[in-house]
Formats: C-alpha cells, sequence, structure tokens
C-alpha cells in the first residue's frame, strides 16, 4: 500500500496518546474517590468499565484510526477480475481477395465478417486491427474502442499480392506483452544466411495473457519473406512462433472450391482459393477453422476470443472505503452507548 500524503500519517500519533489520557483519567478518578463521603461514594466514583464500556472505546479509536489513515489517502492494489482478452484482426486486402466466387467479392465478404466480429464481441474485449497483402499494415492497436476498429475497417482498400507469414508475425508483435517476440530468423526479411533453419526458435518465458489472431483471407500466399522456403515450410514456421507466444490462430476461409476466373483491369485472371493454408495455421497453433457461411459458429468465435479472465492488481485510492468503515464503527459504538446507558459515548 502507499500513500498520496504520508506525511499525515503522523498524526496517527494522536490515537496512542489519547489511549494514555483516557488511563490516566480513570485512574485519577479512581484515587479522588477515596476522599468522598461514603454514603455519596456511589455518585461520586464511576463504576469499573465494564466489557461493553471496553468495546465502545476499541471501536471509537479503531474509527479515530481509520480516518487518520484515510486522511493520508491510501492507495491499495487488489488483484480484480479483468477481461484480458485481445485479439487481431487480420484482413487480407491483396488482388486475389477481389474474386467473385463469393457475393459480391471475397474482400467485402471478408470485411462485412469482421464487422460482424467486433459488434459480436464482448465490449470489454481488446481488438486489434491489420491488413495484408505485400506487407502486414498496422490500422489498430488492440483496444476496447471497438468503435475505432469499425471506422479501420471502413477504410481499408485492397492492395496487391499475399504474405500470410507477414500476417502471422505482424499480428503475434501486436499483441500485448509480445511487442519484442524474436520470429524465425527464416521469416525475417533481413536475414542473410545461406541456409535458413526449418525449426522455430526456443519460445521466451511470457507474462501475458493469451491472445489470438483471426485471419480473414482466401489461404493464398504468393509472396514469400524467403525464396528458400517452401510455402508449406513458411506457414509451420509462422504457426510455431504464435503457438510459442501463447497465440492461437483462427481462421476463416473465402471463396469457392476450384478457384474462379476474375476479371481484374480489364482482363481475365484464374484466381485460386487455398483453405488448406489457413487449415494448417489454424491446426499448428490450436486455434480453429470456421467456414464463413455457419454464422452460429463465428458469433461462438466471438465470445470465445472476447473473455479471457485473468486476475489483475488495480491501484485504487481506498480513503473513502476506510471513512465509510469508520463512520459504521461509531455508528456502532453510539448503538451500545445507548443501550447501556442511555446516551451516546
Amino acid at each position: 500500500m502507499s500513500f498520496h500524503w504520508p506525511v499525515l500519517l503522523w498524526t496517527l500519533l494522536i490515537v496512542p496518546l489519547t489511549l494514555a489520557a483516557l488511563l490516566r483519567a480513570d485512574r485519577r478518578r479512581a484515587r479522588r474517590g477515596g476522599y468522598a463521603d461514603p454514603e455519596l461514594m456511589g455518585s461520586v466514583v464511576r463504576r469499573a468499565p465494564s466489557a461493553r464500556d471496553r468495546w465502545i472505546v476499541a471501536l471509537q479509536l479503531l474509527a479515530l484510526t481509520l480516518l487518520l489513515v484515510a486522511a493520508a489517502r491510501p492507495v491499495a492494489a487488489p488483484p480484480l477480475p479483468t477481461n484480458q482478452a485481445a485479439t487481431v484482426i487480420a484482413l487480407d486486402s491483396s488482388k486475389s481477395m477481389l474474386a467473385d466466387d463469393v457475393s459480391p467479392n471475397r474482400f467485402e465478404a471478408a470485411r462485412k465478417l469482421a464487422i460482424e466480429f467486433v459488434k459480436d464481441a464482448p465490449r470489454s474485449a481488446r481488438l486489434g486491427l491489420i491488413s495484408f497483402s505485400d506487407v502486414a499494415s498496422l490500422l489498430v492497436t488492440p483496444t476496447t474502442d471497438h468503435a475505432k476498429v469499425l471506422d479501420a475497417l471502413a477504410k481499408v482498400e485492397p492492395g496487391d499480392n499475399t504474405s500470410l507469414t507477414a500476417a502471422v508475425v505482424g499480428s503475434v508483435r501486436l499483441l500485448p506483452g509480445r511487442h519484442g517476440a524474436r520470429a524465425p530468423a527464416a521469416l525475417d526479411p533481413a536475414a542473410q544466411a545461406s541456409t535458413p533453419p526449418t525449426t522455430a526458435p526456443a519460445p521466451a518465458k511470457l507474462d501475458a495473457a493469451p491472445g489470438a489472431v483471426l485471419i480473414l483471407s482466401d489461404g493464398v500466399g504468393n509472396l514469400s519473406s524467403n525464396p528458400r522456403l517452401s510455402q508449406e515450410q513458411a506457414l509451420t514456421l509462422a504457426a510455431r512462433f504464435a503457438r510459442d507466444n501463447a497465440v492461437t490462430i483462427d481462421a476463416v476461409p473465402f471463396g469457392q472450391d476450384g478457384g474462379a476466373i476474375t476479371r481484374l483491369n480489364g482482363q481475365d485472371y484464374f484466381v485460386p482459393y487455398s483453405p488448406q493454408n489457413l487449415e494448417r495455421l489454424s491446426e499448428l497453433s490450436g486455434g480453429d477453422t470456421v467456414m464463413p457461411g455457419d454464422a452460429k459458429a463465428v458469433r461462438r468465435l466471438a465470445r470465445k476470443l472476447g473473455t479471457r479472465i485473468r486476475w489483475v492488481p488495480h491501484s485504487m485510492e481506498v480513503s473513502g472505503l476506510l471513512s465509510a468503515v469508520a463512520v459504521a464503527l461509531l455508528l456502532i459504538a453510539g448503538g451500545l452507548g445507548l443501550t447501556a446507558h442511555r446516551r451516546v459515548p
């Protein structure tokens, strides 16, 4: 416990001084009683304090102590149940998401589902947002201001290529407690190793609540940070990086089996659909893959990702609480006085 005004704690000396004064007064009254007329003794000498009288004095002194402590404005940090949920929504904004095999197209369908997810999530959940194409772009850091996330979703524009590994690494690093998480060197664009490792580094010890990433994509990954790695190797490293940092990856794939022929910039292109890439990320990280047409499953996903309760210390001033307890003690003491002596002590 700390205090805003610790110097006022010196006023606690009033309590022992008051107690000493009360004891001294009782002794003086007892000595003076010996000089009184025996017939008037009952009127002059007070009877010995009863157990109830001692309780009254004790309650009054305790109330005084609490009021003096409250004057110093104490601050406590009790552990309180707090929603530590943090989820990053990773929205695929690559050109492949403009395929119209999903009405009106994959991108708009994914955006609509992201909006529904935000609206279904508990208000206390912290939600973040990135969009990814060639690179992952931070749009909103995890916050309980869901209106900010919805506003950013409305402004996302399609880009070019798709890097699923950049989406995973960027999302994990955006979650609370993981900003300095070290990704495998093979996923780092600056890595210059001639033979990149195919396993993730040993996980660091984290003191962070579990986090989650929700990827909304068609699963098509056509851009790699390291051409020496196959798509499968890169996704495996990304999933293990998430898992080692206590992050699960949930995914919602958009598209139709077999892909689609879509006209972009006046030309027809074949746009593939690769849900198996998203399924691999989810499976290796301990998450789920949910189909966008399953509305109930999507709502369950929002509730699951939106509530992770932990006991977290919260600093709060308790002077008001101490004052309230002191007043209650004084009322009890007053009630005891009325029943014992028909007067308030």
